[in-house]
């Protein structure tokens, strides 16, 4: 019985450390489905292009989504982007801890060949 009870319980934590999902279309903000579709068109003109390892990602902090371009080829940061497309300073309060408290990971777009 302990066994069953240990399994399960590594089952049930697996599964909420996986949360690292799709999302839904509906909540992803028309200025980032813009560059979604610019990055696609580049894509779909030339594969072989650095926006075929890029993806996208939607994190929160305090309550509110910010999204992030993940691409291990680009020498840019992950710079975090608030709901309405501004661009968001980590080094100012109240984003002083957003690297280490920003939580719930979902990959909202991701390229062909993104490796996260």
């Amino acid at each position: 019985m302990n066994k069953l009870l240990i399994l399960l319980t590594v089952v049930i934590v697996c599964f909420a450390c996986s949360r690292n999902v799709e999302n839904p279309q509906h909540t992803v903000p028309a200025w980032l489905k813009c560059k979604i579709a610019q990055d696609e068109a580049i894509i779909k003109s030339d594969p072989k292009l650095m926006q075929s390892y890029g993806a996208w990602i939607r994190y929160e902090y305090m309550g509110q989504p910010y999204f992030e371009y993940d691409n291990p080829l680009s020498s840019l940061s992950r710079n975090p982007y608030s709901k309405e497309g501004d661009r968001i300073n980590t080094d100012a309060t109240p984003f002083t801890n957003y690297w280490s408290e920003k939580c719930c990971e979902y990959i909202v777009w991701k390229a062909p060949y993104y490796r996260n």
